[in-house]
């Protein structure tokens, strides 16, 4: 641990000379052994039925088959757009001619992101000595909860990877002072993060009008031009298919900004006096860098978001985690107190790591049971929380109550949030032709007077991912209170009763 202590070791006769063996060994360490231990894990805890941590990938997933197949939405027809991503959908799209394997595609591309987010890790702390370099990025690894967003299934792992090459070229340069025109890998990365998720913006902006502070005029005006006219071209799009000009998912989920700084605040306000050390810092070696850590702070407190299980802030905190490593290392400075309080200070990142089977698990004995209930039922279905269901519907009809899936549900549902109607989720209903819903109950005050309560879906174990440990399944009548009733009967056998209860009411004659 004296390395830790004492970073004296900088010297170039101490560099230890790199090669394939070592890069090999340190990837089987740090990713194939985790990622190995985690999927047998959940493998184990879902029956052998992998599952993603999260609901929210088999949205993306659905939408990805669907782009293959022409038309952008959930369901057939229909346009909607319920990724907060512009690019991950239309990176998995080619993948759905796969057929029963599509499912797995983002867990492998993540992997992948994983695999390269190690090696620009093992670039950047070059200069540490081997053995304590694979533990420091272990402890970053951990920190940031990178084992846990390769099974969300989601675009975060990409993000990340992009996030280190949008700075690579800082990161290696001693003071992070980038004095050498930007590789192409850099600017392409820039424009890519936003395209992948809009937050991404509080860090590609600032970096590029870095890079155009810093006399490289071109190629940060080509990033910044060709952002806007990426966003521009999306969101016309998006208007054109009546959609409004952002995503669903992004403003069904508005909070106004104060709420949000508040929010932050109360989470990662600690933050500020470390982020506020190091502008002090940056300010006297590279002032415009200590602007962009300003620009990136300010605005991902006002319009970032934090947690989901450990995602939406990620990008962020390694921006921040990386560049403070680094100047901690130039300044000769101890390292080992900020390694220890890295997994400290992003407590609730590094424990989501440890969630990943129990995660899975929610989804397997919640989801997955109401997507098997709804195959038995074969017909049209209403959900307040769209996903699995969705992916696996086989082409029938799902109404998403919530609204990432359809944007008339999502303009009533605001439209009624201080109503004590119920007419709105009757008239959708109605509309489409839909006889079942399988909602949480407090998601719904409000319901129709109509709705028959035929059975309840309610998971026995903590509930980590999932909002409510039971489903209720509603039927929109007694014909098909019926039908819905036969079809629990049907599927109790196969129930797992040590994790999940199915708890059937007969319909009353």
């Amino acid at each position: 641990m004296g390395f830790l202590m004492d970073n004296n070791f900088l010297g170039p006769k101490k560099t230890q000379i790199w090669s394939l063996r070592q890069e090999l060994s340190c990837h089987i360490l740090l990713v194939l052994i985790p990622f190995a231990l985690i999927f047998i894990l959940v493998m184990h805890f879902t029956d052998y039925h992998f599952t993603y941590t999260l609901d929210d990938p088999y949205i993306h997933l659905t939408l990805a088959k669907n782009i293959w197949n022409g038309f952008y939405g959930i369901n057939t027809g229909e346009a909607s757009a319920p990724s907060s991503s512009i690019l991950w959908p239309f990176l998995l799209s080619p993948f759905s001619i796969f057929g029963r394997y599509f499912e797995f595609f983002p867990l492998l591309i993540n992997l992948l992101c994983l695999v390269g987010l190690v090696h620009l890790l093992l670039l950047i702390f070059k200069d540490v000595p081997i053995n304590y370099r694979i533990l420091l990025i272990f402890i970053i690894l951990i920190s940031i909860n990178s084992y846990g967003l390769v099974f969300t299934g989601m675009e975060h792992s990409l993000q990340i990877l992009l996030v280190v090459l949008c700075a690579y070229p800082l990161y290696k340069e001693k003071w992070c002072i980038q004095a050498r025109d930007p590789p192409y890998y850099q600017v392409a990365a820039l424009i890519l993060l936003p395209m992948v998720r809009y937050e991404g913006l509080a860090l590609s902006i600032p970096i590029l009008f870095y890079l155009f502070l810093k006399g490289y005029r071109l190629k940060a005006s080509i990033g910044i031009i060709s952002i806007l006219f990426i966003l521009g071209f999306f969101s016309t799009f998006l208007y054109y298919k009546g959609l409004g000009f952002l995503p669903s998912s992004i403003t069904a989920k508005y909070t106004p900004i104060v709420i949000n700084l508040r929010e932050n605040l109360r989470q990662y306000a600690y933050l500020l006096l470390p982020i506020a050390i190091i502008m002090v810092i940056l300010w006297k070696k590279n002032p415009q860098l200590a602007l962009v850590v300003f620009a990136a702070t300010t605005l991902h407190f006002l319009f970032g978001h934090y947690g989901w299980f450990g995602r939406y802030e990620v990008y962020y905190v390694l921006f921040i985690v990386i560049l403070a490593l680094r100047l901690v290392i130039d300044f000769d400075l101890p390292l080992f107190p900020a390694v220890v309080a890295l997994p400290l200070f992003f407590y609730t990142l590094s424990l989501t790591n440890f969630l990943i089977p129990f995660a899975s698990a929610n989804i397997f004995y919640q989801q997955a049971q109401m997507a098997n209930i709804f195959n038995l039922l074969n017909e049209s279905i209403a959900v307040n929380d769209l996903g699995l269901v969705s992916f696996r519907s086989h082409g029938k009809y799902v109404l998403d109550l919530y609204g990432l899936g359809s944007n008339d549900s999502l303009k009533s549902r605001i439209a009624n949030l201080n109503s004590t109607s119920s007419y709105w989720i009757s008239g959708l209903m109605n509309k489409k032709n839909v006889k079942y819903v399988f909602i949480f109950d407090n998601w719904i005050k409000h319901k129709p007077n109509s709705w028959i309560k035929v059975g309840k879906i309610k998971v026995k174990f903590y509930c980590v991912v999932t909002p409510n440990n039971t489903v209720t399944l509603y039927s929109a009548d007694s014909m098909h209170a019926k039908k819905l009733f036969e079809a629990l009967k049907s599927y109790e056998p196969y129930i797992n009763k040590d994790k999940v209860e199915l708890i059937i009411y007969p319909p009353k004659q």
